[in-house]
């Protein structure tokens, strides 16, 4: 029998962006074993806790520095050359460049995102680059658009637990907090039990939650985040890292979209509602510097549009 050639997946994004090719890297696996992942951290064991990876390098290592100066350190050199192959999700030349003269290996880049004119899918992106280095077969279409191990729905689910995470990575797409709050309300007329997630970065948003007694969590990781995920019925969120991971988990989720397009950046799930309203002038997240500054976007989605996609979305599961 051939032994099936080793992958390593380099990639600098953050959660969202890395949760948005695990379709392709689950794709991958049917063609090369084992596959490592060069990554933040958090996120390689995220990876490896999903069995999408054997083994994951943190890209903060220190010997990780000569992959980005071109320097052939032995230690880079030992790490890499199990590797027949390299994926490199990044616009750097001069990484693949280096890549290639340390490890030997065939070495395949691209850009993590397509051109912010283009409305094409991050995971379509990624899926026809893979396909186009010849990583993919044409033929092989088809791949997961959430883990194997989905959890249950909330028509089947124990759990009565909505998780609202009003966060993002960005502030300039997040919907209020009180449009948040309102939503919690109206999912507790409902006998479901609301439960608020916030990240380092949003502890703002913790006086106000705290003052209303509401239930928050604070998972210290991305395991943590994904075994929270996985105890509850369902999910609302803004259009975030987080967002993605929910949908990837198979959660019931709503996502709130303002200045991004969700044809680009929609999180992939069979039970995903996105709550976004028509305006000329979206989407300009990536394509301008700042956003108006009265936020219409996001300012005239109310929680009745919100509550209104959580019962299409409970409906259906």
């Amino acid at each position: 029998m051939t032994r099936s050639p080793a992958l390593l997946i380099v990639h600098q994004g953050a959660l969202g962006d890395l949760v948005c090719i695990f379709p392709v890297i689950a794709a991958l696996r049917s063609h090369f074993r084992p596959v490592g992942i060069l990554c933040q951290e958090p996120l390689g064991r995220l990876a490896a806790a999903e069995g999408l990876v054997e083994t994951w390098f943190p890209i903060e290592a220190a010997w990780t520095a000569c992959l980005f100066a071109g320097d052939a350190a032995p230690d880079a050199r030992r790490r890499l050359g199990p590797f027949s192959h390299i994926l490199i999700f990044s616009s750097s030349e001069a990484l693949a460049t280096s890549l290639q003269g340390i490890s030997g290996a065939r070495v395949c880049r691209f850009p993590p995102r397509p051109p912010a004119d283009q409305r094409v899918h991050v995971t379509e992106h990624a899926l026809q680059h893979v396909r186009g280095c010849g990583l993919l077969p044409d033929q092989d279409r088809t791949f997961p658009q959430t883990t194997l191990s989905a959890s249950l729905t909330i028509g089947k689910s124990r759990s009565q637990t909505v998780l609202i995470h009003p966060g993002a990575g960005s502030p300039r797409k997040r919907w209020p907090l009180s449009g948040f709050r309102d939503v919690a309300v109206q999912l507790a007329a409902l006998r479901l039990s609301p439960e608020f997630v916030l990240g380092p970065a949003e502890q703002d948003l913790l006086p106000e939650l705290a003052h209303r007694a509401a239930t928050v969590h604070h998972p210290n990781d991305s395991i943590e985040l994904l075994t929270l995920l996985r105890s509850a019925a369902a999910y609302i969120g803004n259009d975030s890292g987080v967002s993605h991971l929910a949908a990837w988990t198979g959660l019931p989720s709503v996502v709130v979209f303002g200045p991004t397009d969700p044809m680009r950046w929609r999180p992939r799930g069979g039970s995903v509602e996105i709550v976004q309203p028509p305006l000329d002038c979206w989407p300009c997240f990536e394509t301008a510097a700042e956003n108006c500054a009265t936020a219409d976007c996001l300012g005239r989605i109310t929680p009745g549009d919100v509550m209104e996609a959580f019962q299409r979305v409970v409906r259906r599961c």
